[in-house]
């Protein structure tokens, strides 16, 4: 499902002119930003969890993972930051829609 939004998003991307897309998609961007990183980490977590400390090794696949992908969850701005995002676009705490976001809501 993540997938298929995500291409959805990337979609509307194409078609939007460039100045627009941070107005129009950055609520939706910031929200997949989070969740697919999430979705990424958090079985390389739990399974570094059953490991102990060999899940630092880099005997196991999850380790490349953990030292890898963990870094997503911050260089695109930390997930606090991306959920701050949303709550913006959502509660409208970023100051007043434009007429076409607010007909589209």
């Amino acid at each position: 499902m993540l997938r298929l939004l995500v291409r959805e998003t990337a979609l509307a991307m194409d078609v939007l002119p460039h100045a627009l897309v941070p107005h129009r998609l950055a609520h939706k961007i910031s929200t997949y930003n989070c969740y697919t990183n999430r979705l990424c980490t958090q079985p390389a977590d739990q399974a570094n969890l059953v490991h102990g400390a060999n899940g630092y090794s880099r005997h196991w696949p999850f380790e490349h993972i953990l030292r890898h992908h963990r870094r997503y969850r911050m260089t695109e701005d930390a997930e606090e930051i991306q959920m701050r995002k949303v709550a913006v676009y959502l509660f409208g705490f970023g100051g007043s829609r434009s007429e076409d976001e607010a007909g589209q809501a």
